[in-house]
């Protein structure tokens, strides 16, 4: 019994000394300037955290270190909150992501199997056409036809003067937060709130809080 009591302290002490290596290196980040941070923001006002730290560690850690830092974050599991972990302009910005991004792409899966269900739908040839009906619903047109919108006027930088053929998984976040705005003015606030309740749920069935 004793033996076991001091494995779990020696846990809880690792998981410590983790939890103050993480939280280091997020304030390290707040350090930046508004105009440093805004450039590695998802439309200058979500913070993807995953994606965002790689870049910065590359500049002071190996690789290994990097792989190594990651797996202690797999290893928290519900200890990993990073409400606690954040300082609260990066947190805000974090929130900003996760609903702009995260909920949004949550709230489509929602709509299609929605439609699914109503239509009875269970062929993956028919996701083209499932995919435009949920954009028309929420967004107000076609897939293609937001994406050409969304890259003549919002696009990344100086590419906004041509539309791609397909979006690129750098640009995909921003797409998606520009939708969430869209989204919120087009539908009904009825609507929007049984979306985002909906969501919610769905996601943290899935394990996925904020």
């Amino acid at each position: 019994m004793m033996i076991g009591n001091e494995l779990i302290r020696k846990q809880n002490i690792s998981n410590e000394i983790t939890q103050k290596l993480i939280k280091n290196i997020f304030f390290k980040i707040d350090e930046l300037s508004q105009n440093e941070l805004t450039n590695i923001l998802i439309f200058k006002e979500g913070f993807n955290w995953k994606s965002s730290l790689i870049p910065i560690l590359n500049l002071n850690y190996s690789l290994i270190d990097i792989f190594n830092f990651y797996e202690k974050i797999i290893n928290l599991g519900n200890q990993f909150k990073l409400k606690d972990l954040m300082p609260s302009r990066l947190y805000s910005a974090h929130l900003n992501y996760f609903y702009g991004v995260v909920v949004e792409q949550a709230i489509r899966e929602i709509k299609r199997k929605d439609i699914e269900k109503e239509k009875n739908i269970i062929s993956e040839s028919s996701f083209d056409y499932i995919s435009n009906e949920i954009f028309n619903f929420l967004y107000g047109n076609t897939k293609l036809n937001l994406w050409r919108e969304f890259a003549l006027n919002f696009r990344l930088k100086s590419k906004s003067y041509y539309v791609p053929s397909k979006i690129y998984c750098n640009e995909s976040d921003n797409f998606d937060y520009w939708l969430s705005k869209k989204r919120i003015l087009i539908c009904t606030r009825e609507l929007n709130a049984s979306l985002l309740s909906r969501s919610l749920k769905y996601l943290r069935r899935s394990g996925i809080y904020e």
